[in-house]
């Protein structure tokens, strides 16, 4: 016994405290370092570390998300790994480490619907009278950009091709309000400017899950849509070109976030050269003619009834396409030569002008972001 501030402490009390001590260190240790529960996560999935439990069956994917208070009707787990480990008092115990994503499920719509849309789709009535044919130097010009066939977001793909066909409604009506004003309009130009679907790899692929169809599904409503364009000004005009370029969303290959083979594998030109081929040996479409970019290149430049043109989608401007214009001009890139600018992208109309240079961004025709 050994005497400290008026208080008597037996070795016994000594031995007994380092006991008690070394007793928390055990319990510290019933769960492993690195093993701990918790849970990672975004709008895209994420990782969780289940609570211990002694060992046995594997649980039910329900009971495990339900321990972080996730509804298993938005999320399904897609992975999981059991780690197990003997308790300082002999027990067994194990957890789960699970990967987890939402639920798309609930999202998706039948396609054979949204075709129907298209298929019975029409249009207000129009005036019947001809078309006088007489050549000009006017072309009217209708852009198609950023439908993103596939969104969930403002109505979903059901949304998309009701204001694609209403649009496409629009601009006959403004070809005629032209043709009655005395504009002898000879050549109908529908360039698409990309993003013609969500797809499934823009962001890195987190945005799977906003989705209403799935790929071949997405894309096979875009190619109807634009047939739908391409049969309806046909019979307009005495020529129509169809000048096409790909943008991100339509990338038909990327590894993590990044674009894996070449700047026109795209599911907007393979869309398009779909079209293009269904309509070659129509008598009633020879008038009708479809430009691609040169292999491995993102952009399209054309001689529009003597105004150079250059088509972009937008994305590799960086949010400064002036800048970037500028630079193609420098680089002796065809569309530097262009004196009107028409990309897509960042979805709002703007239009700006520099010396005799005119940018135009056109608006999307999606139904919004709902971030």
């Amino acid at each position: 016994m050994r005497k400290g501030a008026g208080v008597h402490v037996s070795l016994a009390d000594e031995l007994s405290k380092l006991g008690n001590d070394e007793q928390r260190k055990r319990e510290r240790k019933e769960i492993p370092a690195g093993f701990e529960p918790g849970i990672e996560y975004d709008s895209s999935g994420g990782v969780l570390r289940s609570i211990p439990r002694p060992a046995g069956d594997e649980p039910d994917h329900a009971e495990l998300l339900a321990e972080f208070e996730l509804d298993p009707q938005k999320w399904r787990i897609t992975g999981l790994r059991r780690s197990k480990w003997q308790r300082w008092d002999g027990e067994w115990l194990e957890s789960f480490r699970a990967t987890f994503v939402p639920h798309t499920g609930s999202n998706y719509v039948p396609i054979d619907d949204l075709l129907e849309i298209v298929s019975k789709w029409k249009p207000v009535k129009r005036d019947s009278s001809p078309v006088k044919a007489s050549l000009s130097n006017v072309a009217f010009v209708v852009v198609l950009s950023d439908t993103q066939v596939g969104k969930i977001d403002g109505g979903g793909s059901e949304e998309i091709i009701r204001n694609v066909l209403h649009k496409t409604d629009l601009a006959v009506a403004r070809l005629k309000e032209l043709r009655k004003a005395g504009r002898e309009i000879n050549t109908i130009y529908l360039p698409t400017l990309g993003d013609c679907i969500e797809g499934m790899n823009s962001q890195g692929g987190k945005h799977i899950w906003r989705t209403d169809l799935d790929l071949t599904a997405q894309i096979r409503v875009y190619r109807r849509l634009l047939l739908h364009m391409v049969k309806t000004f046909a019979p307009l005009a005495e020529r129509v070109i169809v000048p096409c370029v790909p943008g991100n969303h339509d990338e038909a290959v990327r590894v993590g976030n990044s674009m894996a083979t070449t700047y026109t594998d795209s599911f907007a030109l393979d869309a398009a050269s779909a079209v293009a081929d269904a309509l070659a040996d129509h008598p009633d479409f020879k008038h009708v003619s479809f430009t691609f970019p040169k292999y491995d290149t993102l952009t399209v430049t054309l001689d529009i009834c003597g105004t150079v043109v250059g088509l972009a989608h937008g994305h590799q401007c960086r949010g400064k396409a002036i800048d970037w214009w500028k630079n193609m001009a420098h680089g002796q890139q065809d569309i530097g030569e262009a004196t009107l600018l028409l990309t897509g992208h960042y979805h709002h109309l703007r239009v700006e002008q520099s010396g005799r240079k005119t940018w135009m961004q056109a608006p999307a025709l999606d139904g919004g972001s709902t971030w």
